[in-house]
């Protein structure tokens, strides 16, 4: 009986955890740009300086952007590392990668950079998992993709998969 109890315990776990990866995108999250409680939000540089979504998105203006949320600590983050470098290398000069980092404190997310030299501007979101920016996009995961287009709105709202054929082909269109 105990067998039974902590097994059927064990499976609602992982079902509820295979689940957090499915949930929907808010509609308003698509085609169209961050609203201004987002893109005002504060994130921190490898350098330690302050800067707004909204100074960050301008940097890259004319060119598509690819978001990504990750953590050093997120499994899934490190294990599709070689993925996001084979796309880096596909979409060579023809996209822009912003790294979000929701890293507990900025050492460790200064050291992950450093050892897994991935090719992009890096932020770090010091307000950790809830904040305007993860709370707007419905953030239920990581590694979390968007991708925006030259203007700004977003045209991909959802990807966790760097491999993923859709970013891909999104990316190089």
């Amino acid at each position: 009986m105990k067998k039974s109890l902590i097994t059927l315990t064990l499976l609602f776990l992982i079902a509820g955890f295979c689940n957090a990866q499915n949930q929907p995108v808010p509609d308003y999250v698509t085609k169209q740009q961050f609203p201004d409680s987002v893109s005002q939000m504060q994130l921190t540089t490898t350098t330690g300086a302050k800067v707004t979504l909204e100074e960050i998105l301008k940097k890259h203006q004319g060119k598509k952007v690819f978001l990504d949320f990750w953590a050093s600590w997120c499994k899934d983050c490190l294990a599709g590392m070689p993925d996001l470098k084979k796309l880096i290398s596909k979409t060579d000069g023809k996209v822009d990668y912003v790294f979000l980092s929701l890293d507990r404190n900025e050492e460790q997310w200064l050291s992950a950079l450093e050892k897994y030299e991935l090719v992009g501007d890096h932020y770090w979101l010091n307000q950790g998992w809830k904040n305007e920016l993860t709370n707007y996009i419905n953030l239920d995961w990581i590694p979390r993709y968007l991708i925006l287009d030259e203007e700004g709105n977003v045209i991909m709202p959802k990807a966790i998969e760097a491999k993923d054929k859709r970013v891909e082909a999104l990316l190089l269109k």
